[in-house]
């Protein structure tokens, strides 16, 4: 890595960090923008795959900066006159949707993603979600009104982000199609709690994918896709479940978990089509294989198996 690279990378990872960690406005602002100027960059080197990440990346950097424009306007609006904080609430939510890829603000993430290589995506999809999830929790803290239209959001997108996998053939747009779902998923956590556990649980799942997809061995790839889905006994499971318990223990009305309990569903549809194609693939030919195979079913299975005791 080029001391460039490197310079960019400290910076991707200590923007969250800061965006977190402060409580002035402005400054959690300027995080979140430091770790989406460091992500850019990186993005912008990995010329390995093809030519269409640079499109995927132009994409993503204008997307990012309107929506780091409505959330400086939000922060304004509100500080300028709280009596409309209705207003500003609401643009903040606005550009948080469109920085997470949330309903109706997802349609760039398939297109994003179908460009970009394995690494680069799991920055997009995992490590940069986690300031605006920040933001968001406390936005949705401060203003109990937006708890149910949050609830309605993250349900539809959770809906909207399967019916969108079904029509994908490419890996890569049915994992940004994916990200699309579990976002919804992680909006509901953010309003009734688990948040961090059900969004720690998918960054790790979606890391050993990536992992499973830069070793290139289909047989590894498939248990990945199939943990992703969220089946019991794999770690997906539990951070739905952690969910599902909090809005059990909430009293909210089940009309809320209609719509991801549908877009979970109709997820296993293209998460098993996966996963048959990549299996139907492999070889078990060699010994790297068998051994791989055993690795990679101690770690999925016996992995949500162990911390169901837990959450």
């Amino acid at each position: 890595m080029s001391s460039g690279n490197l310079l960019f990378l400290v910076v991707l990872v200590l923007g969250p960090l800061v965006s977190i960690s402060s409580s002035n406005w402005v400054v959690c602002w300027v995080g979140l923008e430091l770790s989406f100027l460091g992500a850019v960059p990186l993005l912008l080197s990995d010329t390995s795959f093809m030519s269409l990440s640079k499109e995927s990346v132009v994409k993503y950097f204008c997307i990012q900066a309107l929506g780091s424009g409505f959330l400086m306007l939000g922060g304004v609006l509100f500080f300028m006159d709280p009596s409309i904080h209705w207003i500003s609430d609401f643009i903040l939510m606005f550009s948080l949707f469109m920085k997470l890829g949330v309903f109706p603000m997802h349609f760039w993430v398939p297109s994003v993603t179908a460009g970009l290589n394995w690494m680069p995506m799991f920055i997009l999809l995992g490590w940069q979600k986690i300031p605006p999830f920040a933001i968001l929790v406390n936005i949705v803290e401060n203003s109990n009104w937006m708890h149910s239209i949050l609830l309605v959001f993250g349900g539809v997108s959770a809906l909207a982000g399967s019916i969108i996998g079904l029509n994908q053939t490419s890996l890569r747009a049915m994992l940004g199609s994916s990200s699309i779902a579990h976002t919804g998923w992680g909006c509901i956590g953010a309003v009734l709690g688990n948040l961090w556990i059900y969004f720690f649980i998918y960054c790790v799942s979606f890391g050993i994918l990536m992992v499973f997809c830069l070793v290139g061995e289909n047989l590894m790839i498939s248990l990945g896709i199939l943990s992703l889905s969220g089946l019991p006994p794999f770690m997906m499971f539990i951070g739905k479940w952690s969910i599902l318990k909090s809005a059990l223990f909430g009293n909210i009305s089940f009309l809320f978990l209609i719509l991801p309990l549908l877009g979970a569903l109709f997820s296993l549809f293209f998460y098993l089509k996966f996963f048959y194609s990549f299996y139907l693939s492999s070889s078990l030919e060699t010994s790297k294989t068998k051994y791989s195979l055993f690795c990679s079913l101690i770690l999925l299975s016996l992995s949500g198996v162990l911390f169901t005791t837990v959450f």
